[in-house]
């Protein structure tokens, strides 16, 4: 079945570019309007910057990928409570010039997860995307910005899709989805006029995820969170279950 068009990376978060003026900032996410904010590091000298008030639906962007000691695609911060973005290896030697410290308001958040990167469309809306590493529980495979092949064939999986981040999260494709396996996101999936149980596809066969608001449907232009082509295996889910838990909401959703 046909995907859209899915190479632009922001949809409904506010891209804010750190500056390169060799200063050391403070970025309040509050001082934004978007209900989610994207922290862009592109390729400059930014010296040590705070961001504060850092959501569970807000990420950082850094044009190439973070250093990653043991590839797991969670980078910890250090004992002093700062990432070094720039870093090209272990050793002090290694740690590059600028510095990011990240707050929740409460607290300081120490780990970031790699959400995979895009290439970027003529206004350079792309980059490697990194986000909260305590929203993906234990036990899901998730779906990143980039275009995924998954293979649920193998038994019983739990694919998650951060949708309340207001990206795109790229084309999937999904082989062998059954009863057994879950999709989850962080926002409602949009469910027709009827708002009944059953959500079924369009046309296209394709599921439309949903952007950083409830129930918005996914393919009506900017709130798109991206699609998810089944191979033509599945035709509808249904809503199984709903958690909330530590400032996030989990859909569950599953074969009908």
């Amino acid at each position: 079945m046909p995907l859209g068009d899915n190479s632009s990376l922001y949809t409904t978060s506010e891209r804010v570019d750190i500056a390169f003026n060799n200063s050391n900032d403070e970025y309040d996410t509050f001082d934004y309007s978007a209900l989610a904010v994207s922290f862009y590091f592109g390729n400059g000298t930014t010296a040590d910057d705070s961001l504060v008030n850092f959501g569970k639906n807000d990420t950082v962007v850094n044009f190439k990928q973070i250093f990653d000691g043991n590839g797991d695609g969670i980078v910890a911060f250090g004992g002093n409570g700062v990432l070094d973005i720039d870093r090209t290896g272990s050793g002090g030697n290694r740690a590059g010039e600028a510095q990011i410290t990240v707050n929740s308001g409460d607290a300081d958040i120490l780990a970031l997860r790699y959400l995979g990167s895009k290439g970027g469309d003529p206004n350079g809306n792309g980059g490697h995307v990194y986000a909260d590493a305590s929203t993906r529980l234990a036990g899901f495979t998730e779906g990143t910005v980039s275009n995924d092949n998954f293979n649920a064939a193998t038994g019983n999986f739990t694919y998650f899709y951060d949708t309340a981040l207001g990206l795109n999260l790229g084309g999937d494709t999904i082989t062998g989805f059954g009863a057994g396996d879950r999709i989850v996101t962080t926002t409602r999936i949009h469910n027709g006029p009827d708002a009944g149980a059953l959500i079924t596809f369009g046309a296209n066969g394709v599921l439309d995820l949903p952007g950083e608001m409830d129930g918005v449907k996914g393919d009506i232009g900017p709130a798109q969170g991206g699609q998810i082509d089944f191979g033509g295996s599945v035709s509808s889910l249904v809503l199984l279950n709903t958690v909330a838990g530590d400032g996030v909401t989990y859909y569950y959703y599953g074969v009908a």
